[in-house]
């Protein structure tokens, strides 16, 4: 098994000293500083000159001669490589600033900076510059940019997001990767995709009108939502498209704050071109009422389009009914209630009649 491993090694020196000058070429950045733990020969503080699969090119000094250090040849297991950069913090620093005052487009550009400054670093395991790659995709999600999200999430970098990164980001890329099937257009490929989050249309679910998705959090389930929506509106299906943008605001409302956000604004917006709001139908106008009213109170009334605004006003309530009726009061005095007055033979007191029921009239919002 060792002289495996030392034959492994061997040639993962071999292919990085081959190729060292070839990737330079191509990705003409800045060298990173690193400190390596190895098997043996210490903990080296230097820079890190390149990358690929195999191993890195390293330098104890900036811009020296590179050593080939295979990954082998570095203490850990899998991902957990002893590799620290000395220099992640202070270069995420701005962009993590941008994306944590919701400055979502200008956060996108900033990590994209990094990615592009640092992409020698790219094939480094728990490298900074995938991180920032992911975190470029998800700002410009955040930002409605969605056709840049499919621009970042297709790049052949974007690989390393699930190769280079531990488990926890695998997840949200491949929700990332949906948002950028929306952002390039392609709808029947979305609606593929976004089959193997549902369930099987069998028995009783063969009368729903659209398949219920699987038992997923409620964040996930909230953005599968609003991206299915997206697919039935593009199809013309708008009732099925506000079930689902209903269903996304519904479930976002409180933990994801610009999905909602948009989903209530998509689900405005079909309301708005209803042929029988401007026949101004009671019930449209209540539907209208009801979502721009719970806009304007969580957005503010100002961030509504100005032809939604007039609409941003509580729906008025539904008028209770009764089924009771009333009788008559007999002349010289009050109406007993019903079985009240003589005693039944077995000189027990009658029961009074049970009350009337009262049903409220329904409203759908």
């Amino acid at each position: 098994m060792k002289i495996l491993s030392s034959i492994t090694a061997i040639l993962a020196i071999v292919f990085l000293t081959l190729s060292a000058g070839s990737v330079q070429a191509q990705n003409p950045v800045r060298e990173t500083p690193a400190v390596i733990g190895l098997v043996e020969g210490g903990s080296p503080q230097g820079y890190i000159q390149n990358s690929n699969d195999q191993g890195i090119q390293f330098a104890t000094a900036p811009g020296g001669p590179p050593r080939p250090i295979a990954y082998s040849q570095i203490k850990g297991e899998g991902l957990n490589k002893a590799i620290r950069f000395d220099e992640r913090v202070d270069v995420l620093g701005a962009a993590r600033a941008l994306f944590s005052e919701g400055k979502y487009a200008e956060a996108g550009d900033a990590f994209g900076a990094v990615v592009r400054n640092y992409a020698i670093i790219l094939s480094v395991p728990q490298n900074f510059a995938s991180e920032a790659l992911f975190y470029q995709a998800e700002s410009y999600r955040r930002a409605g940019l969605y056709a840049k999200v499919a621009q970042v999430v297709n790049m052949p970098a974007a690989a390393t997001i699930e190769s280079k990164l531990n488990d926890r980001y695998e997840r949200d890329f491949e929700f990332q990767k949906l948002w950028g099937l929306l952002g390039e257009n392609k709808m029947s490929d979305l609606e593929t995709a976004l089959g193997v989050y549902q369930e099987p249309m069998i028995g009783d679910a063969k009368l729903l009108g659209a398949p219920n998705f699987k038992d997923l959090p409620a964040t996930e389930l909230a953005e599968l939502a609003f991206l299915r929506a997206k697919v039935f509106d593009a199809k013309g299906e708008k009732e099925k498209a506000l079930d689902d943008y209903y269903r996304t605001f519904t479930l976002s409302y409180g933990n994801k704050v610009l999905l909602a956000k948009l989903a209530m604004g998509a689900a405005m917006q079909i309301h708005k071109v209803d042929p029988a709001l401007e026949k101004e139908n009671k019930q449209a106008v209540s539907h209208m009422q009801s979502i721009a009213y719970q806009f304007s109170k969580r957005f503010g009334k100002d961030t509504m389009p100005p032809d939604y605004q007039r609409f941003a006003e509580r729906p008025p309530m539904a008028q209770m009914k009764s089924e009771a009726k009333e009788e008559p009061a007999p002349e010289g005095g009050e109406a007993k209630p019903e079985g009240e007055g003589e005693k039944p033979a077995d000189g027990k007191a009658g029961k009074p009649a049970e009350g009337a029921k009262e049903e409220a009239g329904e409203k759908k919002e």
